[in-house]
């Protein structure tokens, strides 16, 4: 999912949780968009590489036209089940923690509706415990 999309459901949705958080509705941003910081770390590890704009055009630009197989089971650590769990037990305590949860919600929401429309099926790997094993049974 692109972006910009993130970037436009996350404003929209802190503009409507301002009056509830008040300044941490900031924080629906941060968990709308900037967890997209994964796919990057990702792209680092993989490539070795730490050019922002070569793995933007990895990410956007090239996945549709490889029928998304460059990117079939990497990691994406704030995309994994065990991230919203950590998140969503933190929210119990913090407020600000529960703003940012809110809005990595709506990114996990918008990625679904991206996996199940564009490549028709889950590309990447949504728990580390099950990215270890996988991993250490083919090598």
């Amino acid at each position: 999912m692109k972006t910009s999309i993130h970037l436009a459901a996350s404003l929209i949705l802190a503009a409507l949780l301002y009056p509830l958080f008040s300044w941490k509705a900031l924080l629906v941003l941060t968990g709308g968009v900037l967890i997209d910081v994964d796919h990057y770390l990702w792209y680092i590890y993989k490539y070795r590489k730490f050019n922002l704009l070569d793995s933007y055009k990895f990410y956007f630009k090239n996945m549709e036209t490889n029928n998304f197989t460059n990117v079939m089971g990497i990691l994406l650590v704030f995309h994994t089940i065990e991230f919203l769990l950590l998140m969503a037990f933190l929210s119990f305590y913090y407020e600000s923690v529960l703003a940012f949860t809110i809005g990595l919600l709506s990114h996990y929401f918008l990625d679904v509706i991206f996996l199940y429309s564009v490549p028709k099926r889950i590309i990447t790997n949504h728990s580390i415990i099950s990215w270890i094993v996988k991993n250490r049974i083919k090598h």
